[in-house]
């Protein structure tokens, strides 16, 4: 018999499995920007282009099959709360058959695009076979990745994530390796992206899936175990989530395919990286609340409210401190960090990065909404209208794009528009709605603290971008740093409170392997 272990609300472990992600997510994105600095100035637009709206296309491949995998998670950890051991072992035969139908559709039916990828797309000729090949890897990486699904649960339930981010972090250095031998072996070229990127997910998938299954033997495929009743509500979780995650890829996805099709090569080019730093700060803080999915799903189980709301509004105080500390800066020498990273081929860059940039202060405080209403089965409250505002932002893109020539900056402005508007209208409203607080309680514990740093930070770097040029990256660095000290003094100064400046002590010891006493 397993030893059994319930699923762990631990303050402190969720900070350190929160902490172990925006490491392994900063080792990710350093090498990622390095890459496309690299291809940037030895191929020509046209080539780079292929990147993003391949890419693009694929990041519609997970609503396929959200609609089964969605709540795998959330109902894993609410029957490991509960001490329903079995029913883990249940949820997983019941969502395998249907997911192994889903993958072998999914195939063909990508390879039928793949094979005609050029009627579907813009693609230069000489690129067409290299936009092909791309697409078949990354059409057979998913496969394998989405399969492998169910069994990658046991990290979320025993809450193991700093060893999840380790197995990451192998992953990445593995991409590293081949992409470099790649790079400077054969030759630059976009398409050594997605072989170095395909090669290593499937690696991982394939470790990640059996080091789980050794942390929860039970997460296992039983066809004896397969019940209708669990495949239907796994499906009808599946579906809002599904739902909310279509939005998402609409409008923060189909901006490249729209400026693909009406565009040109700068204007993807410009979009991608201007939407590159936009998705790699909001992926960050997904990966860093990750850790907090099953504490929350927990929370509500045991039915500990308030602490689930101290949580939420903690979660959002957090995200503020880490978005900003990148956003503001980013802001205010887009610029001169577009001129020294891309050139002035690409100057519209540094507006879409502005307008992106400015989301964060409204998006930041509600970055736990979504785990929030999935712990709490209230999935339909969040995506719908998630979606809803999603699709408004789609066809304000394409309104813009039919009646304008502002291309990438167009696209830039639709997404920024409909993002603020959506939450000062509706979502934290709803935030406040599911924790039981109100708007002052919002203020004081989330929002003025959050800010607080921000603003310190920006009038130092404001007054630097004024009165200084900025004509090399070491400049540009000291620059950052001085607004980065203004940064820390405020938020260790005014907004860490006593018992959080304690916890991010220990956080730091154990991260450095300092038992604590």
């Amino acid at each position: 018999m397993a030893d059994h272990k319930h699923v762990v609300v631990s303050k402190r472990l969720v900070a350190i499995n929160s902490a172990s992600s925006l490491i392994a997510k900063l080792v990710n994105v350093t090498v990622l920007l390095w890459t496309y600095q690299y291809l940037l100035k030895r191929i020509p637009a046209e080539e780079f282009a292929v990147l993003p709206v391949v890419t693009s296309i694929m990041v519609f491949a997970p609503l396929f099959f959200s609609f089964f995998t969605g709540g795998i998670s959330r109902y894993a950890v609410d029957a490991y709360a509960k001490g329903e051991f079995d029913r883990v072992t249940i949820i997983v035969s019941s969502v395998m058959p249907l997911l192994l139908a889903a993958s072998f559709v999914f195939f063909f039916g990508g390879a039928l695009f793949a094979f005609n990828i050029e009627h579907i797309i813009r693609v230069t000729p000489e690129m067409v076979d290299s936009a092909r090949v791309m697409l078949l890897l990354l059409v057979s990486s998913f496969c394998l990745q989405m399969i492998a699904q169910p069994f990658h649960m046991g990290f979320h339930i025993r809450q193991k994530f700093v060893e999840l981010n380790l197995i990451s972090i192998a992953r990445d250095t593995l991409r590293i390796v081949m992409l470099l031998c790649l790079l400077l072996g054969i030759g630059p070229q976009v398409l050594w992206v997605v072989v170095a990127s395909t090669v290593a997910d499937a690696v991982h998938a394939f470790a990640v899936a059996v080091r789980s299954r050794i942390l929860v033997p039970e997460m296992r495929f039983q066809p004896s175990f397969f019940a209708w009743a669990e495949a239907r509500q796994l499906t009808s979780f599946g579906l809002w989530t599904t739902i909310g995650r279509l939005g998402g890829v609409m409008y923060t996805n189909a901006a490249t395919i729209l400026l693909n099709l009406y565009g040109t090569a700068v204007d993807v080019t410009s979009y991608h990286i201007g939407a590159t730093f936009y998705r790699q700060i909001d992926t960050t803080i997904q990966l860093a609340a990750q850790p907090l999915q099953p504490t929350l799903t927990a929370m509500n189980a045991l039915d500990d409210k308030a602490r689930l709301a101290r949580t939420v509004m903690r979660g959002g105080r957090y995200a503020l401190w880490v978005t900003l500390a990148v956003a503001v800066p980013l802001t205010i020498f887009a610029d001169s960090f577009v001129q020294l990273y891309m050139g002035g081929q690409y100057s519209q860059t540094a507006t879409v990065i502005v307008l992106l940039m400015i989301i964060f202060p409204f998006t930041s405080p509600t970055a736990l909404i979504a785990l929030t209403a999935m712990a709490m089965a209230e999935v339909r409250a969040f995506f719908l209208p998630a979606f809803l505002f999603q699709f408004a932002g789609l066809l304000g893109m394409a309104t813009i794009l039919a009646t304008t020539d502002l291309g990438a900056i167009g696209m830039a402005l639709s997404l920024s528009v409909i993002t603020i508007g959506s939450q000062l209208a509706y979502f934290w409203h709803l935030a406040l709605r599911l924790t039981g607080l109100n708007l002052s309680d919002f203020v004081s514990d989330c929002l003025r603290p959050g800010l607080v740093p921000a603003a310190a930070g920006a009038v130092v770097w404001a007054t630097l971008a004024l009165n200084m040029q900025v004509e090399s990256w070491a400049a540009l660095l000291g620059y950052c740093f001085a607004g980065g000290v203004a940064y820390l003094v405020a938020l260790f100064g005014f907004s860490l409170s006593p018992s959080e400046r304690g916890d991010l002590g220990a956080v730091l010891r154990k991260l450095v392997g300092t038992r604590l006493r």
